[in-house]
């Protein structure tokens, strides 16, 4: 019986990387495993990439980015029979009736591993087989079960709190701690670039392990992590259709302290054809003493690819990734993600149309618009909007329709570039579509 019992506990400690490498003993090893195949198919660098429900497991203080309903689930099929599911559902605070700022966010996940076929040994060192063939087995696994609040605290910054139950079973024995997370996100000055910091497991008490075996600590981890987002890598820069993300996630152990210092690095690279967007995702983990895993060089590297889209107010997000883990086997994590805003607005038909001609003449701090008049006579007039980033979100510059063929804007800052488009008004009080977008750059 004592066997069965060590057994059981090497099989769950092996359903995660981080234990199988290090001798550390912790409480519930599952919690150092990623959720959601997009963060597994970036090498898990995602404490500052984050910016959906999946934030309740990787950083509460980016969960004030749930701006609408969302839901994620993940299926992780691993080595050694070991399997895990995860699920998310986030809202905006006020939608569920709360008269206070923020999102909140709650999570499932429950890890499970293959039954053991339970033995009897006898007082002269052998097995009792009659006792085996009555198939009797032991189970292992653990459940988490949390909820989790951010908010932003200043223009800058958002802190979040992720309040946790851990449950971990192996054969018999069972326990229950609570657990809490808290992390920040920090949106720098620079475009696309974020930090992100989070203290993971922290409690003040110990998990019951299997009789005779000492209580044990949850694995307490401390994570930093910087990525950058640019928004088109070889696509024109008025018409941008593809992206890349590029992400850092330094982890330390603190608990327990034998643990070496951990370096993650993610990659994603995607392009909107015709709004299918396509992502490819590949990532590396420098793990152990030497920074390369004891399992060998190829346990440390992540793939993965995704694949989303909208159906007229849901977007749907579809993502796998591959994760091996050397001599012990691989893992393989396919996910989904909801998000559920506005339905797309069906346009109105007009029956004025856009000017034909738009130009634009950059002179010092402003910008004259000009564009052509060719039916004044059906129209009330011309309205005029600028934004300051490609089809982005555009101000009227008009406050009511104008007949005139020019409009000089300013003043302007020198050296930034403005994207300008300009509608027709129709005597019913109807516009156009947009005139083509055209940038220019004050002096």
């Amino acid at each position: 019986m004592k066997k069965l019992t060590i057994l059981a506990v090497t099989v769950l400690l092996t359903a995660s990387l981080f234990a199988a490498e290090y001798g550390g003993v912790t409480a519930s090893p599952y919690l150092n495993l990623g959720v959601g195949a997009r963060a597994c198919g970036m090498g898990e660098a995602y404490t500052s990439v984050v910016a959906d429900v999946d934030a309740v497991f990787w950083n509460p203080g980016a969960l004030v980015k749930v701006e609408d309903p969302q839901f994620s689930f993940m299926h992780n099929q691993a080595f050694g029979g070991t399997a895990y599911e995860y699920l998310g559902v986030g809202f905006p605070a006020e939608q569920l009736g709360l008269d206070i700022w923020g999102s909140i966010g709650i999570m499932a996940m429950l890890v499970r591993v293959e039954d053991i076929d339970q033995t009897k040994e006898t007082v002269t060192g052998t097995y009792d087989e009659a006792f085996a063939e009555k198939g009797r087995t032991y189970g292992a696994g653990g459940t988490v079960i949390g909820v989790a609040y951010s908010w932003q605290a200043a223009k800058m910054f958002s802190p979040g709190i992720t309040l946790k139950l851990i449950n971990q079973k192996i054969a018999l024995e069972e326990g229950w701690i609570p657990a809490i997370d808290i992390g920040i996100i920090a949106n720098t000055n620079f475009p696309g670039f974020d930090v992100g910091l989070v203290f993971q497991n922290i409690s003040f008490m110990q998990m019951n392990q299997v009789d005779g075996a000492p209580d044990a600590p949850l694995p307490l981890n401390l994570k930093f992590g910087v990525s950058q987002k640019l928004p088109r890598l070889f696509s024109a820069e008025n018409d941008p259709k593809d992206f890349i993300t590029i992400a850092v996630d330094g982890i330390l152990p603190i608990s327990p302290a034998n643990m070496p210092f951990r370096l993650h690095f993610g990659l994603e690279y995607g392009g909107d054809l015709d709004h299918h967007i396509l992502k490819g995702r590949v990532g590396y983990r420098l793990n152990g003493q030497d920074l390369i895993s004891d399992l060998g060089a190829l346990a440390g590297l992540t793939a993965g690819f995704g694949y989303s889209r909208n159906f007229d107010g849901v977007d749907l997000a579809l993502d796998y990734a591959f994760v091996p883990y050397g001599e012990l086997g691989m893992s393989n994590r396919i996910g989904m993600t909801i998000k559920i805003g506005q339905p797309t607005p069906t346009p109105t038909p007009v029956a004025v149309k856009p000017p034909k001609v738009v130009k634009l003449t950059a002179q010092s701090k402003k910008i004259t618009v000009t564009w052509s008049t060719e039916s004044i006579k059906e129209i009330k007039g011309y309205n005029v909007y600028m934004s300051y980033k490609p089809g982005g979100k555009y101000y009227k510059l008009t406050k009511e329709a104008i007949q005139k063929y020019y409009l000089v804007v300013g003043p302007l800052k020198s050296g930034l570039r403005c994207y300008f488009v300009v509608r027709s008004v129709g005597k019913d009080g109807k516009e156009s579509k947009d005139s083509k977008e055209i940038s220019a750059v004050p002096r």
